[in-house]
C-alpha cells in the first residue's frame, strides 16, 4: 500500500484495479473463499493475511513485497493459471527503494522502459529477484581461437533478503557478433525455465535453489553459459549490476591469439556511452581481469582489440 504520506498515480490505480477485476475473476472460477486461498498459501509456505488477500482482491492494494510477489506465483499455481498470468497486472510497478537493497537501482533504470530484455523477462521486469540480493560476482570469459567469445562461467554468492527464498534468475545478453547460449549448465541448483530473444540477444533462465532459503541465508551459485559458433570475433564482455557487489571479471584469450589491448569501463545503463575507459595490462596467461571490491550499480566490463 502507499504510505500515507504519498498517493499513487493515475497509471499505478489503473494498474491496481485491472489486477483486482483479475484475481476475483480467477478467484470465482475456482470458487474458493479468501480463507481457502489463505489455507492453501499457508501449505506452499507463504504467510499472507486474510486482510491482505481481502485489499488485494478489491483494489485497495496490489504485491509489491518479495513475500508478496512469491505469493502471487503460488496464487497462480492453486488458481490454474499460466504463470504470469496475474504478474502482467502489474506493471507499471511502483518504485519502492526501501525493499530494494540500499543504493540499488530498478531494472527499468538499468535496461532502459523500452528495453528488449522485456522479451525474455516476461511481465516480472519489475524485479526478477525480488527474495535475494547479490553479494559476489565472480565471473570467466573465454576466448577461443577463432577470437570468439565461446563460453561464460559464473559464480555468485547470494543472500535471502525475504524467507523462502527459492530460485534466482540470470540472464546473458549477446554482444553484436556473439552467439546465443546453446547451453546452460548449473551448479548450486536446476534450470527451471529457458527463455530466448534472438533478435534482442537476450537469454534469461530461472534456477530453482538447491533448497529454499531463509531470510539471511547464503547461497552459492554456479551457472556455466555455453555459447555457440560465431564467425564474427568478439570484442567486449560486460556485466549489468543492480546494487554494490563485489565482482570480478576475468576473460582467458588462446594463447595463439592474444589481443593487442584490453580496457575496463562503465557505463550508468545499457544505451548509455562508455566512461572512464581505462587501459589495463594483459598478463602471460594471456588474461585481463577487472576487481571491484564495492562495484556501484551501473554497467561494468573489459573491452579489447585485436590486431
Amino acid at each position: 500500500m502507499a504510505a500515507p504520506h504519498e498517493r499513487p498515480g493515475p497509471e499505478a490505480v489503473l494498474s491496481q484495479e485491472k489486477f483486482a477485476d483479475a484475481l476475483r475473476a480467477a478467484i470465482g472460477r475456482r470458487a474458493l473463499t479468501l480463507e481457502r486461498l489463505r489455507v492453501r498459501l499457508a501449505d506452499r509456505g507463504v504467510d499472507i493475511s486474510l486482510a491482505t488477500l481481502s485489499y488485494w482482491q478489491q483494489g485497495r492494494s496490489r504485491p509489491e513485497r518479495p513475500k508478496s510477489l512469491r505469493a502471487l506465483r503460488e496464487l497462480e499455481a492453486i488458481l490454474d493459471l499460466p504463470r504470469g498470468t496475474l504478474f502482467e497486472f502489474l506493471e507499471p510497478p511502483r518504485p519502492r527503494g526501501r525493499w530494494l537493497p540500499k543504493g540499488a537501482v530498478s531494472v527499468r533504470a538499468l535496461y532502459g522502459e523500452d528495453s528488449p530484455f522485456r522479451a525474455v523477462l516476461g511481465p516480472e521486469v519489475g524485479d526478477p529477484n525480488p527474495c535475494v540480493s547479490v553479494l559476489d560476482t565472480n565471473e570467466v570469459c573465454h576466448v577461443d581461437a577463432r577470437r570468439t567469445l565461446r563460453g561464460v562461467t559464473a559464480t555468485q554468492v547470494l543472500r535471502c533478503v525475504a524467507d523462502h527464498a527459492d530460485r534466482f534468475v540470470v540472464v546473458h545478453g549477446a554482444d553484436e557478433g556473439d552467439a546465443m547460449p546453446c547451453d546452460l549448465r548449473v551448479r548450486g541448483g536446476e534450470v527451471a525455465e529457458l527463455r530466448s530473444d534472438p533478435a534482442s540477444g537476450y537469454t534469461a533462465a530461472v534456477i530453482t535453489l538447491a533448497r529454499p532459503l531463509a531470510r539471511n541465508e547464503t547461497a552459492v551459485v554456479e551457472h556455466d553459459w555455453v555459447l555457440g559458433d560465431s564467425d564474427a570475433p568478439s570484442g567486449s564482455h560486460e556485466r549489468r549490476v543492480r546494487s554494490t557487489e563485489t565482482y570480478l571479471l576475468r576473460v582467458d584469450f588462446d594463447r595463439a591469439t592474444p589481443p593487442r589491448r584490453c580496457y575496463e569501463y562503465r557505463r550508468a545503463k545499457v544505451d548509455a556511452p562508455m566512461a572512464d575507459r581505462r587501459r589495463i595490462p594483459l598478463n602471460p596467461v594471456p588474461e585481463a581481469h577487472l576487481y571491484l571490491p564495492k562495484c556501484e550499480p551501473g554497467i561494468h566490463g573489459i573491452c579489447w582489440e585485436w590486431d
